[in-house]
Parts: C-alpha cells; sequence; structure tokens
C-alpha cells in the first residue's frame, strides 16, 4: 500500500443512502406537504364559518402571515440555543394539537372565528420555528459538498408540495371538512418519529446562561453587517422578491379582469409556472457548478426583467404560463444559489439567527411588495404595471453588478459541486 492509498479519504455515500438525510427529508416532506393542504383551506374555513364574509378570509390570512413578523427573530434565537432535534419534535407535537384542535371542534361544531384564527398562528409559527431548525441541521447530516444537493432536494420538495398540496387540500375539504386537517396532523406524527431515529448530533455548543435575547440578535446583527458579499445580497433579493409580487398580483387582472378568461385558467397558469420551479430546483446543482453565484444572481434578475416585459405584452394563459415558468426556473436556480452561500459561509452557532433575521427582512420586503403592487395595478393596467416593474428589475440587477462584493462572491470550494470531468482524448 502506497503512502497516497494511507491519505486517501473515501468518498461520502450518495444522498439516497444518507439514512439521516432521508429521515429528516421525508418526514420534512410529509409535514410541509400537510402544512400546503391546511393553509389552502384555512380561508374556505373561515368563509363557511362566518356565513361568507370576505373580512373573515382577510383576517385568516393575516394569522397566516403575521407570524412571519413576529416569530422570525425569537426563532432563529431558540434554534441557535436548543438542541434542533428537540425543537423540531416539540414543533410537530405542537403542530399535531393545533390540527387536531381544528378538526375535532370542525367536527363537534365548536369552532369559532376567534379560535380559528388562534390555531392558525399557533400553526403557522410551529411550522417557521420547524422550517428554521431544519435548515440548520441539514448542515449537520449532510457533508459541505453534498450541501447544494441536499438544499437543491429540498427546494424540489418545496415545489412539489406547492404543486400537490393545494388541489389536494381543496378535494379533500370539498370531501369531508376535516380530512385535510387530519391528513396534515399525520405528516407532523411521522415527521416527529422520523426524528427519534437521526444518529446525527443536532445540539448546538455551549451557550452562555440567562443571556438575554437582544444580545443574541445583536451578535448575529453584528456578524451578517460584518459580511459585504450577503450585506449586499439581502436587498437586492429583498427589493426583486418585492417586484415579483407585480408579476403575482398582474397575472389575475391580465388573465381575468383584462382578457375576459375564466377564473380557472388562473390554475392553468400556476400549474405550469410550478412545473418550472421544480425544473429550476433539481437542476440548479447543474448550474451551481458550471457558473459563480454572481453569474447566478446578477444574470437571473437580468433575465426575470425580460421575461416580465415579455409577459406584458403575451396573450393567453399557455404564454403567460410558460413565461412565469421560465421565471420560477431562474428563481429557484438563484434561489438555491445563494441559500447554500449563506449556509456555509455563517457560522453553525450563528445558523438559525441568521437565517431569521434574513428570512424577516425578505418577509417585509414581500409584504411590502404586496402593498405596492396591489395600489400599482389599481392605478394603471396590467401591461403599463409590468413594464414598469420589469425596469425596476432591470434597475436592480444593474446596481447589484456596479457592487463589487456581489461581483465577487462565490460559493466556497466545499460546498460548490463540481462538474462531471470532461472526457479522455483516449476514449
Amino acid at each position: 500500500m502506497t503512502a497516497l492509498d494511507d491519505t486517501t479519504v473515501a468518498a461520502p455515500p450518495p444522498l439516497r443512502r444518507n439514512r439521516d438525510f432521508l429521515l429528516l427529508w421525508t418526514g420534512n416532506w410529509l409535514q410541509f406537504f400537510g402544512s400546503r393542504m391546511s393553509s389552502v383551506c384555512y380561508p374556505l374555513l373561515a368563509l363557511q364559518i362566518s356565513g361568507g364574509s370576505a373580512e373573515a378570509v382577510g383576517l385568516a390570512a393575516t394569522a397566516a402571515v403575521l407570524p412571519q413578523a413576529v416569530v422570525q427573530l425569537p426563532a432563529g434565537v431558540l434554534v441557535d440555543r436548543w438542541d434542533r432535534r428537540a425543537v423540531m419534535r416539540w414543533c410537530a407535537v405542537g403542530r399535531i394539537l393545533a390540527l387536531g384542535a381544528v378538526g375535532v371542534s370542525l367536527t363537534l361544531g365548536a369552532l369559532g372565528m376567534e379560535l380559528l384564527l388562534a390555531l392558525i398562528a399557533v400553526e403557522v409559527s410551529l411550522a417557521i420555528i420547524s422550517s428554521l431548525a431544519e435548515r440548520v441541521a441539514v448542515r449537520t447530516v449532510v457533508p459541505g459538498e453534498q450541501l447544494p444537493a441536499a438544499l437543491s432536494q429540498n427546494e424540489a420538495r418545496g415545489r412539489i408540495a406547492g404543486l400537490l398540496g393545494g388541489p389536494a387540500g381543496t378535494v379533500l375539504f370539498t370531501w369531508v371538512r376535516w380530512s385535510p386537517f387530519l391528513a396534515a396532523t399525520l405528516g407532523a406524527l411521522v415527521a416527529a418519529v422520523n426524528l427519534r431515529f437521526i444518529r446525527a448530533d443536532l445540539r448546538t455548543g455551549p451557550r452562555k446562561p440567562g443571556r438575554a435575547l437582544h444580545r443574541d440578535l445583536a451578535d448575529a446583527l453584528r456578524w451578517l453587517l460584518g459580511q459585504r458579499a450577503l450585506r449586499a445580497m439581502l436587498p437586492v433579493v429583498t427589493v426583486s422578491t418585492a417586484l415579483l409580487q407585480v408579476v403575482m398580483q398582474g397575472l389575475v387582472v391580465i388573465l381575468v379582469k383584462e382578457q375576459g378568461l375564466p377564473e380557472a385558467t388562473l390554475g392553468l397558469v400556476l400549474g405550469i409556472s410550478g412545473c418550472g420551479g421544480l425544473l429550476g430546483a433539481l437542476g440548479a446543482r447543474w448550474f451551481m457548478a458550471r457558473l459563480p453565484l454572481s453569474v447566478l444572481l446578477i444574470g437571473g434578475l437580468t433575465l426575470w426583467a425580460a421575461l416580465m416585459n415579455a409577459m406584458a405584452w403575451a396573450r393567453g394563459p399557455v404564454q403567460l404560463g410558460v413565461l412565469f415558468a421560465l421565471m420560477n426556473i431562474i428563481g429557484a436556480v438563484f434561489g438555491v444559489a445563494t441559500a447554500v452561500y449563506q449556509v456555509t459561509v455563517t457560522p453553525q452557532e450563528l445558523q438559525g439567527r441568521v437565517a431569521a433575521l434574513s428570512g424577516l427582512v425578505v418577509a417585509l420586503g414581500t409584504t411590502a411588495g404586496a402593498f405596492c403592487a396591489g395600489k400599482l395595478l389599481e392605478a394603471y393596467r396590467g401591461l403599463l404595471s409590468l413594464l414598469v416593474a420589469a425596469g425596476l428589475m432591470a434597475v436592480t440587477a444593474a446596481v447589484a453588478a456596479l457592487i463589487p462584493a456581489v461581483r465577487r462572491a462565490r460559493i466556497p470550494d466545499a460546498a460548490r459541486p463540481a462538474a462531471p470531468p470532461a472526457p479522455s482524448p483516449d476514449t
């Protein structure tokens, strides 16, 4: 045996044979799928309970969105302080109780609006905490070089759940009102059981006892502000996500109001675009192996601007669906790439808080974008609104290209997927 043989390190097993990753992935996929089913049914349930009140639907939507702003930061501190396995397990148990309470109270005829809103807020809050904990746990159960593939699969999981969860939830709801909540409860139960069999140590490092929450958050904010690339990319991603809200709402205006098509055509557009997002998530690793992060981000924003401009002139649901699918492919690719970058450059002890801070900023930008998009579409036609958004997206891409830290951003080699070797001239 040569010295070279003595120093050779065995390659890690592929993800399909990584027991811990499979347990984490499958349990959370079922939980996420159940969450999609329940979330699409909450507005329908509010409409039924209130006797057809649109205000009740708005309250249900608010109860589902508000935790994004309220829970993110405390959740980040919690995930960094406690055993992540315990956090995910207790969140799964809490979601079982909340979803079960919705189903049982609905069956008994005891579900009122106040109780429904409280249960929605609790269930969504627990889902946010669990999602943060899982994102941090992935880095522990997966080697660095397989992190892009793992996060790509997580992104694909979300896209599949989005494609299938909504239709499945509405079908179950029309069949038996409590059935989608029972299905979501079973998904959370499987996730809780799977966590018991994960062998990896998901505990955090030693923490200073009795430390104030705001000090932990200040540490993460100080670190984040010291990272030039992350500090520059975060507002760029936030603005682009906000501008995307014009497309989301503009589809409804263009198809239903301006082109006079049936409301069901919106489902066709979203179905086509959802397939694009799934393809982008599955192909993210291929693009990351060949293009630097700066090209994926700046090039993606530039292509988004061009596609938004094309959508302004498109006619019919198929054309709009294909263009939106292309946007989703691009968004999924640079979404996975930026997530890999953030996870790999962030110290292990700050993972939850940095992810929470980033998520909060993007969520606030999305909320502001949704509000401004509604005002823009109310004042102008869908065509002009999309052209304005496309112009602003092009400006965002240009600004990103002018920032040196963004241009130089690279995913660390330890997490960068390797491109397949070129064929040998002898073969």
